[in-house]
């Protein structure tokens, strides 16, 4: 049985409609475009894979987060440096960005 990737999340000024979206589409993004990848690491017996992740909304409306992803010992970090407008298109950012760094 392969083991189950663990995910944490924090929020700071973001509406909870758009947590609850957010969180859908890390979910999406785990099983529908990472799951090839990630397939190879949890079949193994003791990996680990963690989500961590701290979005926040600014001043300006935008959207800025920080992404640490744990794949079996090692550390993909991703953080914005511009704010989104779209918090939808910045977790989907986030994990292109993983899914290059698996591919490698």
């Amino acid at each position: 049985m392969p083991n189950p990737i663990q995910i944490s999340s924090n929020f700071y000024n973001v509406a909870e409609d758009k947590q609850s979206v957010i969180k859908n589409i890390v979910s999406k993004n785990l099983e529908g475009k990472l799951d090839v990848y990630l397939k190879k690491v949890t079949t193994k017996k003791d990996a680990q894979i963690r989500v961590d992740y701290k979005i926040h909304q600014n001043k300006q409306g935008k959207f800025e987060a920080k992404f640490l992803f744990y794949s079996d010992g090692d550390l993909f970090t991703y953080s914005n440096k511009t704010g989104f407008k779209f918090v939808e298109d910045l977790v989907n950012h986030a994990f292109d960005r993983f899914k290059e760094h698996l591919s490698k």
